[in-house]
């Protein structure tokens, strides 16, 4: 991957690879290199070996692609901690997966921070290793090889119709799985230049892109919501909306249509695969479904559940520094139950570890959901199973609606539309789903409520 880049700026050093939304400063392609080759000498002095894991924990910047490029060229192994995660945290994952050192920001300086670990039982191929929740509360590592990352980089492309030419809106967190593998990758293996931002706000997302001409721009769902809502203007450039992260409701999709005249286009993944389905027409939420298979993705149903297998799929979990789990054959086993739609197209119907025991009946939470948004005057709805002892769970939903909508008038519909264990025991009317930077609910802060 990082020998693309290198013969890219090597090519064409003076071309634009990334601009600071914020002043508009531009990077260009031999800067980028030049740097990458600072980070790396760096490396070389504190004392860094190969496979060496090396922690980077920065916001959206010049540093973290190039900290990521010189990990590459160290032949280091990256993890990449989210930007807001704290001192706490991040000492419980350096520790956890025996990370040797941190790069870190102090201010408007990088450090790099060393620390004595053993090492980690990792593949000699691993390159970076992606933090997903784990069971016990510790994270659990997704440990990709280089070509594993330039594979779905390449499925991205190809699919999305991501040229080397267009121009990214990098405010989705790019040490996350979806901002990694939709920015940082294409401007390494193919040049696609990045505008950085570290804003959300919905004004500030229409006029980085319309000032800086970006034509593919990767949000969240909340941030299309916000769109709707606050944004003043139109989209003079952008060609392309991409929507992952979470599950982007059908009402949103058909919002932003009607506002912007254009379709928002739903990705769906996860950090084991990247890049899994894309939905190519556009709006296909509204055809409850994500799209259909990306490019050089094979895809099938194992008991209902989805089984992933292309060159994609990540080489296995590290549970910690000395366990390791490999995935078998290049297949990966979601938990996400499917059905097969005409065309090609895929339907997430739940998840497998989703599904409420009540009384040892089985609840989708997708199904309750979809009756609940059926209600005049609600506007979202997230259903789960809360501990009911004996009786295992009980089903549970947290539900946005107006003023006028009351618990009486959603169980009477529930009762008219589902089964008598499906039905809501728990209703709790809020003013708005907790979800976390991603647009992933909070179930932990649900069930506190």
């Amino acid at each position: 991957m990082l020998e693309r880049f290198l013969a890219l700026a090597a090519a064409a050093p003076v071309t634009v690879a990334l601009i600071d939304g914020a002043t508009g400063r531009i990077t260009t392609r031999a800067q980028l290199a030049k740097r990458i080759d600072e980070i790396a000498t760096r490396f070389a002095g504190a004392g860094f070996r190969e496979r060496d894991v090396v922690a980077i924990q920065l916001p959206n910047s010049v540093d973290l692609v190039a900290g990521f490029g010189a990990i590459l060229k160290q032949n280091l192994v990256a993890i990449l901690i989210d930007r807001d995660a704290t001192e706490t945290e991040v000492a419980r994952i350096l520790g956890h997966f025996s990370a040797r050192g941190l790069v870190y920001r102090s201010g408007e300086e990088v450090l790099i921070s060393t620390r004595s670990a053993q090492r980690a039982a990792i593949p000699e191929n691993a390159r970076l290793i992606k933090l997903t929740s784990g069971s016990t509360g510790l994270p659990k590592g997704i440990v990709a090889s280089d070509a594993n990352l330039l594979a779905d980089c390449l499925n991205i492309c190809v699919t999305m119709g991501i040229r080397s030419g267009d121009i990214s809106l990098g405010a989705i967190p790019m040490s996350h799985s979806y901002g990694f593998s939709n920015l940082v990758t294409p401007l390494l293996v193919q040049g696609t230049p990045i505008v950085i931002s570290n804003d959300y706000l919905p004004q500030s997302v229409m006029n980085l892109c319309n000032q800086f001409v970006c034509t593919v721009a990767p949000l969240i769902p909340m941030v299309f919501d916000h769109l709707v809502i606050a944004a003043a203007g139109e989209f003079s450039t952008v060609r392309t909306f991409l929507s992952a992260g979470a599950p982007l409701p059908a009402v949103v999709s058909r919002k932003f249509r009607g506002r912007f005249g254009t379709p928002i286009h739903t990705f769906y993944g996860c950090s084991e695969c990247g890049g899994i389905t894309y939905d190519r027409e556009g709006a296909s939420v509204e055809r409850g479904t994500v799209g259909q298979a990306m490019e050089n993705v094979q895809l099938s149903s194992a008991r209902g559940r989805l089984m992933v297998r292309g060159s994609n799929v990540s080489l296995g979990y590290l549970h910690d520094a000395d366990t390791f789990e490999r995935f078998e054959n290049g297949r990966f086993l979601a938990d996400d139950l499917i059905e097969l739609r005409d065309g090609g197209e895929i339907a997430i119907t739940g998840r497998a570890s989703d599904l409420i025991n009540t009384a040892s009946k089985k609840v989708n939470p997708r199904e309750v959901e979809q009756v609940l948004l059926q209600i005049d005057g609600v506007r979202q709805a997230k259903v789960y199973g809360e501990p009911a002892g004996a009786r295992g769970e009980v089903v549970a939903a947290a539900v946005v609606a107006s003023p006028d909508v009351t618990r009486e008038q959603i169980r009477a519909w529930c009762r008219d539309h589902l089964s008598p264990h499906k039905v809501p025991r728990i209703i709790k009317l809020i003013e708005s789903i907790p979800v976390d930077e991603r647009g992933k609910v909070k179930r932990a802060v649900l069930a506190e409520l």
